[in-house]
């Protein structure tokens, strides 16, 4: 049998196939030249064929070194590990240049196996910028906790730190429990209408849990599989597919972390009895809301509680351990409040405007540590040129907030924690330093949705605590007193290492104004 090449319109296949080599060329010689006539950002590792994958991504401190290469390499800084390309931004301008000034090209998150697989990809702060359902999670997110929907929200701040303040007298030895229980308290009565009523709690129990999986292993470049994506077709009883078991067990605490709340704010909806709040809002504008939308509504919930009482407690840490240091900070700041507010109530979120060393003190704890030193890496949708360099389509984009809250051409001696450099003190000719909310917060589409409420959180503990204790190094058993040393844990949202210090009450009028305000919050 004779096959003949087929015609079209008068032209043979053949021409159609050359028209569209012609084509393809046409747009590929420009780009491939394109490509390479920038260089990638410089990497401390040297080129790489296969990408191996750097100690460097399950370091501790790993902010610290990205600084230190950047101080040889230059602000942007690469390196590769298997298909994934890491581009690491050290500066200010960088970031601004970049995740900022671009954002429409930089909002996206990094695509991830192991996300995938412990069903992470889809709350709010993981969701790909490109998924259609991520202007939605931003509206909702803006509508409770933006700059109108905060409004609501700062009564529940103030009502919770009667108790906080009472447990610290009481057993201030476990002040970080009782720190960490007082955000848990605020942010779940904002978001589910849910009244803690010990530090046991059940939902908090089952969050905190999870979280302290998700905060140490789901950091980018941490798994082999994201590295290596063809590792996930492994059978699980191979070598090397260990990451199989993690995920199997991590996929059932999120969805209990993300559910359990959740699915008893819909009953007290059901049953007539919910207390205002972010879900109860949500459901009510949507009466006949789909089961997807319902679960948006999960996600974003979820992923709003638990992102809202880490970094507040990181930060409340951080501010105990720098009172412990600074004790000649700690007393002007109770000046302060002593001079404004009095000692007949307490200080209350309302009160910020007219306290604004308190203010400043709570912007230099940010800025000393922020909770989150690399933030939460971005990609790339497409190639982009920085600088002259070649950031490929796909990076995973980390901002190094650590590096740009302690570089010392914002902030001059930046290991030094001073309030009083966000005051233009002519006389002491002190140049105004910028704002650190201004990165540890986020970044373009990306900024967090709840930062308003998280910074009122803080500044209110802080102003709370200070009006009612000082705070101080612990003595031993030989009567010397124990300095704590400043260190962090590693992860996402980090810590300072545990410590040990006493918060003594300021007088007997203290005690007893924290006795009279929780007599009024009960009564």
């Amino acid at each position: 049998m004779n096959w003949t090449i087929p015609k079209f319109y008068g032209r043979s296949f053949d021409d159609y196939v050359i028209y569209c080599c012609v084509f393809v060329l046409t747009w590929l010689i420009p780009w491939w030249t394109r490509r390479r006539s920038v260089s990638l950002p410089p990497n401390p590792y040297g080129p790489s064929i296969f990408g191996r994958r750097p100690a460097i991504l399950g370091a501790k401190n790993i902010w610290k070194q990205y600084a230190v290469w950047a101080q040889t390499y230059g602000p942007v800084i690469s390196f590769r590990s298997g298909k994934s390309f890491f581009v690491i931004l050290n500066n200010a301008a960088a970031i601004h240049d970049l995740l900022q000034t671009r954002s429409k090209l930089y909002s996206d998150r990094p695509s991830s196996v192991m996300l995938q697989l412990v069903q992470q990809d889809r709350i709010f702060t993981r969701l790909s910028s490109q998924d259609p359902h991520f202007p939605i999670y931003r509206r909702m997110a803006q509508e409770e906790m933006g700059t109108r929907g905060i409004l609501r929200l700062l009564a529940i701040l103030d009502e919770n730190i009667p108790t906080l303040l009472k447990n610290l007298l009481s057993d201030d030895e476990n002040f970080s429990t009782h720190l960490r229980n007082c955000q848990s308290s605020s942010i779940m009565k904002a978001i589910y209408g849910y009244s803690v009523k010990s530090g046991d709690d059940h939902f908090i129990k089952i969050v905190e849990r999870w979280w302290l999986v998700v905060n140490a292993y789901l950091r980018p470049g941490i798994w082999l599989v994201d590295s290596y994506p063809i590792l996930k077709f492994l059978p699980r009883w191979m070598p090397g597919a260990g990451f199989w078991k993690f995920a199997s067990a991590t996929r059932t605490q999120t969805n209990e972390a993300l559910s359990s709340a959740f699915i008893w704010a819909q009953a007290e909806i059901k049953g007539g009895k919910a207390s205002p709040s972010f879900v109860s809002r949500q459901l009510a504008r949507h009466v006949d809301s789909s089961p997807e939308y319902t679960e948006i509504i999960k996600q974003v919930t979820g992923t709003m509680y638990v992102a809202g009482v880490d970094t507040v407690l990181s930060a409340m840490r951080t501010f105990v351990l720098m009172m412990v240091l600074n004790p000649d900070v700690q007393r002007r700041g109770q000046e302060e409040i002593d001079r404004v507010i009095g000692s007949d109530r307490l200080p209350l979120t309302s009160d910020r405007g007219d306290l604004p060393y308190i203010d400043a003190l709570a912007k230099e704890v940010l800025r000393f540590h922020p909770p989150g030193p690399l933030g939460l890496a971005h990609s790339v949708t497409e190639d982009d040129i920085y600088n002259g360099m070649l950031i490929p389509k796909g990076s995973i984009v980390v901002p190094n907030i650590w590096a740009v809250t302690h570089d010392k051409t914002l902030y001059p001696n930046p290991m030094k924690f001073d309030p009083l450099r966000y005051f233009n003190v002519q006389l002491e000719k002190k140049q105004l330093q910028p704002d650190p909310r201004n990165y540890v917060y986020g970044f373009g589409r990306r900024v967090c949705g709840g930062m308003l409420f998280a910074d009122a959180a803080v500044f209110t503990q802080i102003a709370a605590i200070l009006s009612i204790f000082t705070i101080s190094k612990e003595i031993d058993q030989f009567g010397k007193e124990i300095t704590p040393i400043v260190d962090f844990t590693g992860g996402i949202v980090t810590h300072p290492e545990d410590f040990v210090c006493k918060f003594t009450a300021r007088s007997r009028e203290a005690v007893e104004l924290v006795t009279a305000a929780m007599e009024n919050r009960q009564g």
